[in-house]
């Protein structure tokens, strides 16, 4: 990993450390990029609320980084619906019915409840600009400025590829990210068909709980 760019990600978080000791970060649980940011965040400020945005509750697949994480000691993890959970549900992609009355909910609205709830401006998140040429031009400005800061938010690995995260991983024993039936390591749990062909394979219990919250997903992967 190139010195400069750990120096700039360092730098990045100290920054965000100055404005609150309390940081939330949206975090995939089983995802590298997570795994790597919470390890990094973790000595420099006193809370981390660690966001969790779930498509399916209580899976035992990420219950092992949910205890992982604790293990840090200033760690709270809290759980809210994924905005694509609430547009699934809403318009009956994988139910036979519908529900029109809910609220579709973007990140922004997440962020404004939990900086109210928290009492911090700092928000972290862990995307990059190798992640695809979509984000390399929307995080671009943050890439090249020295503190990895833009929209109001912080991006501390904006700059890092996925080899990199990995790496720091490998070196700092950090737990290993899942794979989810795709060959690279998983940014989390999803709705696609890899994702969902792995749980069913090795996760059956927790293959049952999408098949209740999503009666039809069976029908569409259940026989590949």
């Amino acid at each position: 990993m190139d010195a400069q760019m750990m120096q700039r990600t360092r730098a990045t978080v100290a920054e965000a450390a100055k404005h609150s000791d309390t940081c939330l970060l949206f975090w995939s649980a089983t995802g590298k990029d997570s795994i790597v940011l919470l390890d990094l965040l973790s000595p420099h400020f006193k809370k981390i609320v660690c966001v969790y945005l779930y498509i399916v509750k209580s899976l035992n697949i990420v219950e092992p980084f949910f205890h992982w994480a604790y293990s840090y000691g200033n760690v709270e993890i809290v759980q809210l619906p994924h905005p694509d959970r609430i547009r699934c549900k809403k318009y009956g992609t994988f139910d036979v019915k519908k529900m029109p009355q809910l609220k579709e909910l973007k990140l922004k609205d997440y962020e404004d409840y939990l900086r109210q709830q928290y009492h911090t401006d700092v928000v972290v998140y862990g995307m990059k600009i190798t992640d695809s040429f979509v984000r390399r031009g929307i995080f671009n400005k943050a890439a090249k400025s020295e503190i990895h800061t833009d929209f109001g938010k912080y991006y501390p690995i904006v700059c890092w590829s996925n080899k990199d995260c990995i790496s720091y991983i490998t070196i700092h024993n950090l737990p290993q990210p899942l794979k989810l039936g795709s060959k690279r390591p998983s940014s989390g749990i999803n709705f696609r068909e890899e994702t969902v062909l792995y749980i069913k394979k090795h996760y059956p219990l927790d293959y049952q709980k999408y098949i209740k919250d999503y009666p039809l997903i069976g029908a569409k992967y259940g026989n590949k």
